[in-house]
Formats: structure tokens, C-alpha cells, sequence
């Protein structure tokens, strides 16, 4: 696959997320209950100045992913037992926008890994989606797929 991959400087977000460690193989059918949750939490207590949903993975080489699954927030705010105030890391990351169906996204991050590798930049185990929002139409859907760059 071909993708344009950008070196940028990412700045810090806030998210509200569930933080769970689950197989790479459950990701399909374990993603969507989760972003429910988070979208009830932030329903639940009336919060605005919410953005775009945001997945957080650190794969953990033994066919686990941790993963921290939310919604952008304006600003910080306290969690509970369940929902955390999550935040993407601030550093040089590999970014591309990709416009497609989400069922490309694995392509897509082993594309950013390659030019990671093709242009001697270690990545540093983190990676997120940020999600546009939503079209029927797959070819409007719009995903920042972000590689954290090892400093």
C-alpha cells in the first residue's frame, strides 16, 4: 500500500478512555462496546467540547494490544473507576491521513512501519487513530493514523 507519510511534531490531546489489554484478534468486536461506554460516561455527565474518537494502541508482542479507546475533550477532567483522562503523547510522530474504509487501517499502519524503517526512524510502540467523522460513503471517511517516533 502507498500512503504519504508525514514526520510532524504532535502536541498533547485529551481524551476520555477505557484503558484495557486485549488480543489483537478481539479487536473488531471489542472496540465498539468500549467507545459505547466512554459515549455514555461523557453523555452521563453533561460534558461538551468533545471531538473525534481516538484509539490508543501499545502492542505488547505476544499477540496483546493495551489500549486506550475514547473521545476528545477540550480540557482534563476527572474520571472514574472506569472512564480515565487519557492523553495522546507529544513528540515527533509518522502521520497520514487516510481516506477508506477502516478495514485497510492494518495495511495502512504497516506502511507507515515500512517508511519508518525505509527512512531510519525507530518506532516507539505507540500509535492512535484519530476518526473523522462519519460518511456512508467509505471513500469520505477521513483517519489520522499516528506512529510515536523513539526520541
Amino acid at each position: 500500500m502507498n500512503v504519504n507519510v508525514e514526520l510532524v511534531d504532535a502536541q498533547e490531546q485529551t481524551f476520555a478512555a477505557v484503558r484495557q489489554r486485549i488480543a489483537f484478534a478481539d479487536i473488531p468486536t471489542r472496540i465498539f462496546p468500549l467507545m459505547d461506554k466512554v459515549w455514555a460516561f461523557i453523555r452521563g455527565h453533561g460534558m461538551t467540547g468533545h471531538g473525534h474518537n481516538v484509539w490508543l494502541y501499545r502492542p505488547q508482542g505476544d499477540g496483546e494490544v493495551e489500549v486506550e479507546i475514547g473521545v476528545q475533550l477540550a480540557a482534563p477532567f476527572p474520571g472514574d473507576a472506569e472512564i480515565v483522562c487519557a492523553r495522546t503523547p507529544a513528540g515527533k510522530v509518522a502521520h497520514v491521513v487516510y481516506y477508506g474504509d477502516y478495514s485497510a487501517l492494518p495495511q495502512v499502519f504497516d506502511a507507515v512501519l515500512a517508511w519508518c524503517a525505509d527512512h531510519g526512524h525507530a518506532a516507539a510502540g505507540v500509535n492512535w487513530e484519530i476518526y473523522g467523522d462519519w460518511h456512508e460513503d467509505a471513500a469520505q471517511r477521513r483517519t489520522d493514523v499516528y506512529v510515536l517516533i523513539a526520541p
